[in-house]
């Protein structure tokens, strides 16, 4: 897609293809916050914000090559669209979603935050989030950092009791553990059934929130987290069926490295229609 980077940010001119407020409210993240015609987005040690204005969106940041890449700009998002409408994917779903991004996010802070969302609900991921970030982050102006491993990892299960993660604590103590002694960037180069082997080996991480981390933080299209939404889409409009591997085979089988773009549109549109 077109966009320019300018001293203070970078512009992105308008088109049916990108919504940064869809875009953060679709599940995929959740250090950020929205005001009126402002995106505010946190990750790792960094922020932008985006503004509406009008013909076009500003986002404000000092880092623009990277959150030009966070937000995905050199996908043709078009194409995507079109490849899923012959495939047949609802129209309606599409209109509806097709101003998402999937993210390029951080895979630490995507790991974790994900372990944290598992049989939770996005305001209380978020605040459980933001109490990690104020305990073991930096504070860079008016926002925090999220945690570096090695302040994840000095922290034991009490800590991650006390700020609020219930169950997940000792996952999320025993995983920091774990990934101070993994080489996070080789994972990029995992083929996508080992990745997600070697996500599933980290306490915390089943089949569904591996494939959240694989499409989120490593752009594997191929994948296709399952939930209760994804469930309900599926007997609404593909099937008769409720178990979850079958539900996943089918739809990857049938949308292939579109899969996760689908999941993505689909989860948001049936999740926005049910409110």
């Amino acid at each position: 897609m077109k966009y320019d980077i300018v001293n203070d940010g970078i512009i992105v001119p308008k088109d049916d293809f990108f919504n940064p407020f869809d875009t953060v409210k679709c599940g995929q993240m959740f250090r950020y916050s929205i005001n009126e015609d402002t995106v505010i987005i946190l990750s790792s040690k960094y922020k932008c914000e985006i503004v509406d204005k009008g013909s076009h969106y500003h986002i404000y940041t000092n880092v623009p090559k990277y959150f030009a890449k966070y937000l995905d700009f050199e996908q043709n998002y078009g194409i995507i669209y079109t490849k899923l409408i012959d495939k047949g994917l609802i129209r309606a779903s599409l209109e509806f979603s097709k101003g998402i991004h999937i993210l390029n996010q951080d895979p630490v802070e995507t790991i974790i935050s994900f372990i944290i969302s598992a049989n939770n609900n996005i305001p209380r991921i978020q605040k459980i989030i933001n109490r990690l970030c104020e305990e073991l982050g930096e504070k860079v102006g008016d926002y925090y950092t999220f945690p570096t491993i090695d302040s994840l990892a000095s922290r034991d299960e009490s800590f991650y009791q006390s700020i609020g993660a219930g169950y997940r604590a000792s996952y999320l103590a025993d995983t920091a553990k774990k990934l101070q002694s993994m080489d996070i960037d080789s994972l990029y180069s995992l083929s996508t059934p080992d990745l997600l082997k070697t996500l599933q080996s980290l306490k915390g991480i089943g089949p569904k929130v591996a494939d959240c981390i694989a499409l989120f933080a490593f752009h594997r299209g191929e994948v296709c987290p399952v939930d209760t939404w994804m469930k309900k889409v599926y007997n609404e409009y593909f099937g008769s069926s409720n178990d979850t591997k079958y539900i996943r085979k089918d739809l990857t089988d049938r949308f292939m490295d579109l899969s996760g773009y689908m999941q993505q549109y689909l989860f948001y549109y049936m999740r926005e229609l049910d409110n």
